[in-house]
């Protein structure tokens, strides 16, 4: 992200003394003169410039490096570090904060390693540069519109994390890990620039790269041998984010943060994988505050996995030539060599055209089994935790999805982009305007009500320290038009508030026109709320407005809604609990008078069920 530079100490030390010679000559030329009443402009002017040119040329050589070398004797972090595995040498970024990034958690697990649990990585020689992205896992390529396409990208060599902390040199900073979204099939470390949330939020800010689709989850009884629980889970990149947290709690403390106070952040697929964490008996103590944003996925039986593995069998059978009768004829050995044989881009260009989200299988080792029915049991992970949603969540994908019923809603991304002029080209009847809208809200309901609201109640029954948010920003009065009625809210619009970010979704979220002091006050208290609970556990503080505890009583306090006009931040408290069967009922009352295909659509987008 760009940001302004520091100016460096030194250069201060620099003026200060040029501009003190220049006094001092100035004062002596006064002094040689009085007797004589007479002064000597011209040779203090001189001597002035000298001095000015003197502290420009130092300028230019020190307030543009960014490698740290002006900062020699101030007092600020080191970028050379000493971890368990040897030295690592980051870099000085220009938010204020030093940053490694591509360090190796993990063995690369590839060969004999594949689809089995992460090893700690190895120790090595001389010093690692730590200034490169991470590769990302291998996945599909996507779109910065969301649109898959054909080929493969990535290594399966990738489980990497970036690490960012302040330049000052305090210690036992709180340290937050924020997990990547991407249905767990897409995403990578990359696209999350930790240094602004590190700088403001005094934090040591941490980035875990994991691996995806049928790389990370893939359960079948050929790669099963009985011996490790851990591989037979088939829990790979839930796995992996356990060894992440494992990592930090051995290394952390070479970057300043404090091993016993972790965050645990994630977002879509990534706050499904906190909350696999969460009820993992695995992740015990390797997390004490947690925080789910916009999760959108359940974890699933063993034989869902398994079903989903066959279907990606079939499709690499048909790839090379091959039946399902060959295959049911070789013992369970030849398919797992063949399994294993296949590179890691055909495991993915298979399923082209028709992968899915990759949901954590309820095991019985490393998942117990789903989400609410672990937390009513009581044994999960307590920890302190924040749950959120998006007003809009659905709206995101239903452009995306409209193709599937022969609707033009694709078109609506063109509307954006400018490359078709207004919303009435591509719906443009008030009954397709009504159906997008009506869709987008109630599938939205369901989805907070399943993922915050039936989660916060059952975790209020087993502790006091839930809280709740719906982020309301870019709907009317916020966000700008058209985009106010295609997304509004939509998923992950929430993402670069918490991080202090000045880019948004698909870059049409932020733009010169809502660059807003409404928006950007908003950015503030969500980043000040987030640090709060990263530091203290509880995300009041900093003079904000109180953001109360969930109640599972009636009418009382649930979630904060986070919302800004054009001018100011809009924070506060909501009494609403979404009951996701009355939901369904207001949405078929709502389209009981539409035809027949039109309710079908509507009622597609209603997902979410409750556990």
């Amino acid at each position: 992200m760009p940001g302004r530079k520091e100016v460096p100490a030194q250069f201060i030390h620099h003026v200060q003394f040029f501009w003190t010679l220049s006094l001092i000559q100035d004062g002596g030329d006064k002094m040689k003169t009085m007797g004589k009443i007479r002064f000597r402009p011209l040779r203090l002017r001189l001597f002035k410039v000298v001095c000015l040119l003197a502290v420009v040329a130092f300028a230019i050589t020190t307030v543009g490096i960014d490698d740290g070398s002006a900062f020699q004797g101030h007092k600020r972090f080191p970028k050379l570090v000493q971890i368990q595995n040897g030295k690592i040498n980051g870099y000085y970024t220009t938010e204020g904060t030093v940053a490694w990034t591509g360090i190796p958690f993990a063995k690369p697990p590839v060969g004999d390693l594949r689809w089995k649990a992460p090893q700690a990585p190895e120790n090595w020689r001389g010093i690692l540069d730590a200034t490169h992205e991470c590769v990302p896992c291998t996945q599909l390529y996507t779109t910065e519109k969301w649109q898959r396409q054909s080929y493969a990208v990535g290594s399966e060599d990738c489980l990497y994390l970036n690490v960012y902390r302040p330049l000052n040199l305090k210690k036992n900073l709180p340290v937050y890990v924020f997990i990547h979204g991407g249905s767990n099939n897409f995403g990578t470390a990359n696209d999350y620039e930790g240094s602004r949330i590190a700088a403001k939020s005094d934090m040591v800010v941490v980035i875990v790269q994991y691996r995806l689709g049928p790389l990370g989850w893939f359960t079948h009884p050929a790669l099963r041998h009985g011996d490790s629980a851990l591989d037979d889970s088939g829990n790979f990149g839930t796995l992996d984010n356990i060894q992440a947290l494992k990592w930090i709690r051995r290394n952390i403390k070479a970057f300043g943060g404090n091993p016993r106070n972790v965050t645990i952040t994630g977002e879509s697929a990534g706050a499904h994988n906190v909350m696999s964490l969460v009820i993992s008996p695995l992740a015990k103590g390797l997390f004490h505050r947690a925080m789910s944003e916009s999760g959108g996925m359940s974890t699933i039986p063993v034989a869902t996995g398994e079903a989903l593995a066959e279907s990606t069998i079939d499709k690499l059978l048909a790839k090379d030539g091959l039946t399902r009768a060959e295959w049911n004829a070789w013992p369970p050995d030849e398919q797992e060599a063949y399994l294993r044989g296949q590179s890691n881009s055909d495991l993915l260009e298979v399923l082209y055209g028709t992968i899915g989200t990759y949901n954590a299988y309820e095991d019985g080792f490393v998942i117990p089994g789903s989400v609410v029915a672990t937390i009513r049991s009581g044994k999960y992970n307590k920890v302190p935790i924040i749950l959120g949603a998006n007003q809009y969540e659905t709206k995101a994908f239903m452009p995306l999805y409209g193709g599937a019923f022969g609707l033009p809603w694709f078109n609506l991304i063109a509307v954006l982009d400018g490359t078709i002029p207004s919303i009435d080209d591509v719906l443009p009847t008030q009954l397709d305007k009504d159906l997008y809208e009506v869709t987008g809200y109630y599938g939205s309901r369901n989805w907070r009500g399943k993922y915050v609201d039936e989660r916060a109640r059952a975790l209020k029954e087993q502790q006091p320290k839930v809280w709740a948010y719906q982020f309301n920003w870019g709907g009317p009065g916020s966000g700008p038009s058209p985009f106010d009625f295609i997304y509004g809210a939509g998923h992950a619009m929430e993402i670069p508030f918490f991080f202090g970010a000045d880019e948004s979704l698909w870059g049409y979220g932020y733009n010169p026109e809502n660059d807003t002091p409404g928006r950007l006050a908003l950015s503030d208290a969500m980043m000040k709320y987030l640090a709060n609970f990263a530091h203290t556990g509880n995300p009041n503080g900093w003079g904000l407005p109180v953001w109360q505890s969930w109640s599972n009583q009636e009418r009382k306090p649930k979630a904060i809604i986070f919302d800004a006009d054009y001018s100011d931040a809009i924070l506060e408290m909501s009494n609403e609990e979404v009951d996701m069967v009355a939901e369904r009922a207001k949405l078929e009352e709502a389209i009981a008078q539409w035809p027949a295909f039109y309710q079908y659509v509507a009622r597609y987008f209603q997902w979410s069920q409750p556990e």
